[in-house]
């Protein structure tokens, strides 16, 4: 297999790794390219180990703008196709089409939907109270929606949430073009020319500033929430997937379990999620992750610092704890760490009262023992979401 140092160029901007562009791994794609004889590649979105994701038109005549998503041949959408064809919702990415293409190397599932834009560049841009509530209330009826029908999402994080783009179908498509940032490519040129194979592309290029086009269009537009990557999806109490989790969105009861229980793979269902969608509202609202730079083994004492009581199970592991390694369990601790939380939603809250309420709703979700934890349901018919049907963005 090749490696970096293999390749005269390399890109000073994030692009997918060209090593990867073997037996197994991504399919060779170029600007310009018609994937199946329908979709024309015109930029990059986006890409991730298991997958690159281009901005595409179709050919049929129509024009219209679509999201093609096609991953390793290691990896498939298979999982991803059902569970989108099974849920149906304006707060969940819409299938499309799917199909295989193959290529030099091997056998890639493509999954095509509609273009959502992702969040966390426009979270990055100065945003209301009011767009930032929108926001999180869409994300909270797509996880409802989810468990509605019997769906985990089980890695809800921001990187998978963006923004429905509607307005792109009444642009030109000549202005879209234009509008979006100027290409960056990097030749993908091996030092030995024994390596050249059509296993490469010939340069691989930076995903577009999708997010700037959006904010110039549709900026001041009430936000459609929507996630846009259902890969670890399963149906409650089926799920046979590795454990995947990002730190800053992990539950109390799989930290638990990995550091204390030594279980590689714990289940992750519907509480989990809700876990997950709390970290994500306070991100939305705050703009910073609530366990930013903790580590795993760590996460559990933070957990405890802004509980106020300890599940059963726990209490064992608590106890053995040097004296001067127990976070205090009691109200007071933990009303003066979510104080502190307040201090940093409130920048971005409406009022002293909208503040209030935020927290209030978090920490009925941020509860240490699953079956404590409110539903998906009760999030989206909490208080604090009470004003969104007639809250008005700032001109």
């Amino acid at each position: 297999m090749l490696t970096p140092d293999d390749f005269f160029f390399h890109s000073k901007e994030p692009t997918e790794d060209i090593t990867l562009y073997a037996s197994g791994g991504y399919h060779p794609i170029i600007l310009g390219d018609i994937i199946n004889g329908q979709y024309r590649v015109i930029q990059k979105l986006g890409f991730r180990r298991s997958a690159t994701v281009w901005f595409a038109q179709k050919t049929d005549g129509s024009e219209a703008f679509v999201t093609v998503k096609v991953t390793t041949a290691e990896s498939n959408t298979a999982n991803e196709v059902s569970i989108l064809r099974a849920v149906s919702s304006p707060h969940i990415s819409t299938h499309v089409d799917h199909f295989t293409t193959s290529g030099p190397n091997g056998t890639h599932s493509v999954l095509v939907t509609d273009v959502v834009v992702p969040i966390l560049p426009i979270l990055a841009s100065s945003r209301s109270s009011q767009w930032r509530k929108l926001a999180a209330y869409g994300l909270a009826q797509a996880i409802l929606d989810l468990h509605t029908k019997g769906v985990v999402h089980a890695d809800l994080r921001l990187g998978n949430v963006g923004l429905a783009f509607p307005q792109l179908a009444d642009e030109d498509p000549l202005d879209v073009m234009q509008d979006l940032v100027t290409y960056d490519l990097t030749i993908v040129l091996p030092k030995c020319a024994v390596n050249q194979t059509s296993s490469l592309p010939a340069y691989v290029v930076t995903p577009c500033k999708l997010a700037e086009y959006y904010s110039r269009i549709a900026g001041k537009t009430r936000p459609q929430t929507k996630i846009f990557d259902l890969d670890s999806a399963h149906k409650v109490g089926t799920s046979s997937r590795p454990f995947r989790c990002a730190l800053e969105i992990c539950t109390p009861e799989c930290i638990f379990a990995r550091v204390i229980d030594n279980v590689d793979s714990p289940p992750v269902e519907p509480p989990a999620d809700v876990w997950a969608l709390g970290a994500a509202i306070y991100e939305i609202i705050t703009g910073s992750s609530l366990f930013h730079g903790v580590d795993m083994k760590d996460l559990l004492h933070y957990m405890v610092a802004m509980a106020e009581s300890l599940p059963s199970r726990w209490r064992n592991w608590y106890d053995t704890l040097p004296k001067s390694d127990q976070p205090e369990i009691s109200s007071g601790a933990a009303h003066k760490w979510w104080a502190e939380r307040r201090e940093m939603a409130r920048v971005n809250c409406g009022d002293d009262n909208d503040a209030n309420g935020l927290i209030n709703l978090l920490r009925k979700v941020f509860v240490l023992d699953p079956e404590e934890r409110i539903t998906a349901e009760q999030v989206v018919g909490n208080p604090w979401f009470a004003d969104v049907n007639t809250l008005e963005l700032p001109p």
